[in-house]
């Protein structure tokens, strides 16, 4: 039998002292994916597949390499809405007896609006509280090209949505749905609608959106006054054009590069990276400190960064962030 090769996380400084973090210890690691990093824990949800009824979900620490397995919400397209997004909310301190402690949300659009199922996760048993409807936010569009994987960014999350000028917002204070609009220059309702990606800026955390356009990386920040677009700002502008012509295999033309390449996020540990994404070329990572641009691939020529999530490990004290 084939051995089954498990992802396995690197500290940022290969010290010896360092960590080495597995998931080898979570059971049929290959039977889900990753969708959420938070608070030292990982969320996972199981493929979706007709053999395999509910799709559990698995958090677990890599760290202390404890896990938890536990139901989806009782909701569907009839009753409770259908679910297309999940993330990590909060983490208590652990049990006496180490078991986990947490709090999830699903996201579910209930005929024509988003709702909230939160999930407290405590002493080995699941129980879920469905939030109402949204009254304020209505889904006027086919809920298929709302994104699975949420962005967490200046205390709410937000999943974007493939040809639309807005992105789902959750603020995970409030729990209360809302839009956000991207800059119109982001936006000229064609194909390249996915190039904007919301995060963080680096240096402050503030919320910010960014872009590529014309082999320009755009980073615009909340703002307004003379030059305001939707409410954003231009805070950075970086010309990208000159690292992207030193990789050879990615097409010189304009035009090839406009429709072949984007922004795939922000790197929200704040190292001041973004990722960029094409099509059949790579996935990039780019330091916008020092102007690297590095390949994301393997000694045997693998890709990886999708997804890209960072992990910190929670205070042993502590149990968050």
């Amino acid at each position: 039998m084939e051995k089954l090769t498990v992802p396995v996380f690197h500290p940022l400084t290969a010290s010896s002292s360092s960590p080495r973090l597995s998931l080898d210890f979570v059971p049929d690691l290959s039977h889900f994916s990753l969708y959420d990093s938070h608070h030292g824990l990982l969320l996972l949800r199981h493929h979706k597949c007709e053999y395999f009824n509910p799709r559990l979900f698995l958090v677990c620490d890599p760290v202390s390499r404890r896990h938890a397995l536990f139901p989806p919400p009782p909701a569907d397209e009839y009753a409770g809405g259908r679910i297309f997004g999940a993330a990590l909310l909060s983490r208590q301190a652990d049990a006496a007896d180490g078991g986990l402690r947490f709090e999830a949300v699903c996201v579910a659009v209930d005929v024509d609006r988003p709702r909230a199922w939160v999930a407290t996760y405590r002493d080995g048993e699941c129980r879920w509280r469905a939030l109402p409807r949204s009254r304020g936010v209505a889904i006027e569009f086919d809920p298929h090209w709302l994104e699975y994987l949420a962005v967490r960014a200046a205390g709410s999350l937000y999943w974007h949505i493939c040809y639309n000028p807005c992105a789902l917002a959750l603020d995970t204070a409030t729990l209360e749905f809302s839009f956000l609009r991207v800059p119109a220059m982001m936006f000229d309702g064609t194909s390249n609608t996915h190039k904007c990606r919301i995060g963080e800026m680096p240096e402050d955390g503030r919320l910010c959106v960014g872009s590529v356009e014309r082999q320009e990386l755009l980073l615009c920040v909340r703002g307004s006054g003379d030059g305001s677009d939707n409410g954003w700002v231009v805070e950075r502008r970086v010309r990208i054009r000159e690292v992207l012509d030193g990789v050879p295999w990615i097409p010189k033309n304009s035009f090839l590069r406009h429709f072949n390449l984007w922004l795939r996020d922000i790197d929200a540990g704040r190292t001041g990276k973004v990722f960029i994404g094409t099509l059949g070329y790579g996935i990039f990572s780019y330091d916008l400190n020092t102007g690297k641009l590095e390949n994301l691939a393997t000694e045997d020529g693998m890709q990886y960064g999708h997804p890209i999530l960072p992990y910190f490990s929670a205070p042993v004290d502590a149990g968050s962030d």
